[in-house]
């Protein structure tokens, strides 16, 4: 307990120092993809142009035997962006989607966070805008579900479209309009948006979009989940008839599949068994433990699984739980940051920045406001509460184990959860393992030990006599109450198979083997 609490300490002053050394910089509305260079990235420039044209020139003879970015007969300043961007194959998204689009198709993409999409379609339409162009109105239309994705999506822009002499805009909600019609008026050639704010910029403006040419919904199938179907229906009419339409979505619901077909022209569905499959490099734990002990199963696996240099998202069910998992973690001594759909969007901005800045290990969210925060480098997944939907788990889980790189998901699952985590695996075809003892040691369910509960108990039993905390504890009660009624039953099969396992012995999981018990 003594070593818990010098370990908690150290963090908590580690802590307190980052949270006054950062800085958030407000972001300018319009940006020339190729300006904003440092003095120092000016000094480097030639050497960085003299190893991309040795890097292009040994590339060549791999490449277009091989499938690779230069046999699609990409231009000189799109590659010249894409290898400083540190790309060097395309991922399967890319390899099956970029020669479809440059070859003027209209596409339906089935492709999960994580698999190269962004790229996917920012590729082409740089091919196909070329340069920037002096004709009014914008050729480029991007819309994102979330002011985070949209965000997200004009970084990647800035940075793969650095060659390229394009200007982008963005276009969000909570945004001064007055600046929106003034990003507007300076002939932006790509603008990229969430659909109510547009909508709204395209009526008060009387915008007429018949310069478009190339349209991107991206998450798609969250598009219409938030309840942008009017919207994008009303934006659809506005575009002109020529343009290209790409639709990039990780699920094909029946509204989206009626949208794809009435909105483009004879689509070709581009699907990679994105809704089945789990990364390769994935590892999944699952840890049995009731109600009641999740935090100190958490407290245990962010101080002792979760090294100091990783980053991890942890998954709750209700804004109430971020809050009130944001108390407990600080009082750990932990870095975090929090965000949930209803917070002040300033202030998700600040606290996205900071992990991204990792100036905090912690990201506290639900799944709503998770959509569209990308962190190439994650390293842990988190899920403090069991999603109802299989799906959904894939979408959480995602965002580790990308890009060849090793990655954890920890499950901490209460007995109420156990026919989701049984449905799961129907989902996926795979058998749940349950852990017997052995060498075995990954993508198994087993307990925690009582010890590591009744040792990281006492912190939070302790942190919980704080008025606020405990308030907080109680709001989060309730509202989990709501949830679990609004929540997606599970199937009888997995809840028949639950009480055929009720009886079947479990031992503790072996991530905790170095624990004497």
């Amino acid at each position: 307990m003594a070593s818990n609490m010098r370990r908690i300490k150290k963090r908590k002053r580690n802590n307190e120092e980052s949270e006054e050394n950062f800085t958030v910089v407000k972001q300018d509305k319009i940006f020339n993809l190729n300006q904003n260079i440092t003095e120092e990235e000016d000094e480097d420039e030639s050497v960085v142009t003299s190893d991309i044209r040795k890097n292009i020139r040994n590339q060549n003879r791999k490449m277009k035997k091989s499938g690779g970015f230069q046999a699609m007969g990409l231009s000189r300043g799109v590659f010249k962006g894409l290898i400083r961007k540190g790309y060097k194959v395309p991922t399967p998204i890319q390899r099956k989607t970029i020669p479809l689009i440059l070859d003027g198709k209209d596409v339906v993409a089935m492709a999960r966070t994580g698999s190269g999409k962004t790229a996917a379609f920012l590729l082409p339409m740089f091919e196909k805008l070329k340069a920037t162009s002096a004709k009014a109105g914008a050729r480029g239309l991007i819309l994102s579900p979330t002011r985070e994705l949209a965000l997200q999506t004009l970084q990647f822009t800035k940075e793969l479209g650095k060659f390229t002499g394009l200007k982008a805009a963005v276009i969000l909600g909570g945004d001064s309009m007055e600046e929106q019609f003034s990003v507007i008026h300076q002939n932006p050639d790509v603008i990229i948006a969430t659909p109510g704010r547009f909508m709204h910029v395209c009526v008060e403006m009387e915008l007429k979009l018949n310069s478009i040419e190339y349209v991107v919904f991206d998450e798609a199938d969250r598009l219409f989940e938030m309840g942008f179907a009017e919207q994008l229906k009303e934006i659809l009419a506005r575009l002109p008839e020529d343009r290209q339409t790409l639709l990039f979505s990780a699920t094909l619901p029946k509204i989206l599949a009626e949208f794809a077909k009435a909105g483009l022209h004879e689509p070709t569905l581009v699907r990679l068994d994105v809704e089945t499959k789990l990364s390769e490099n994935l590892q999944t734990s699952y840890y049995q433990c009731r109600p009641d002990d999740k935090e100190a199963v958490l407290l245990y696996l962010v101080q002792e699984v979760v090294k100091p240099s990783e980053q991890c998202v942890i998954f709750v069910a209700t804004r109430h739980h971020v809050e009130y998992l944001n108390m407990i973690l600080r009082e750990a001594g932990l870095k975090v940051s929090y965000t949930y759909s209803s917070l002040d969007p300033a202030a998700r901005k600040i606290e996205v920045a900071k992990f991204r800045a990792r100036k905090t290990n912690f990201l506290v969210v639900t799944d709503l406001a998770a959509r569209g925060i990308d962190i190439p480098t994650l390293d842990h997944v988190i899920n403090y509460n069991f999603p109802g939907k299989s799906k959904l788990f894939i979408h959480r889980v995602g965002r580790v184990a990308r890009a060849g790189r090793s990655g954890w998901a920890h499950s901490l699952v209460a007995p109420e959860e156990m026919p989701y985590v049984l449905d799961l695996h129907l989902f996926l075809g795979k058998p749940l393992k349950l852990y017997q003892g052995g060498k075995e040691e990954e993508n198994v369910m087993g307990t925690v030990p009582q010890t590591i509960i009744d040792e990281w108990d006492q912190s939070v039993r302790r942190w919980n006599e704080k008025t606020d905390i405990e308030n907080m504890k109680n709001v989060t009660i309730n509202a989990y109450k709501h949830y679990v009624r609004t929540r997606p039953q599970p199937s009888g099969e997995s809840i028949k198979r639950m009480k055929e396992l009720l009886d079947v012995t479990i031992c503790h999981h072996p991530i905790f083997g170095m624990i004497t018990l």
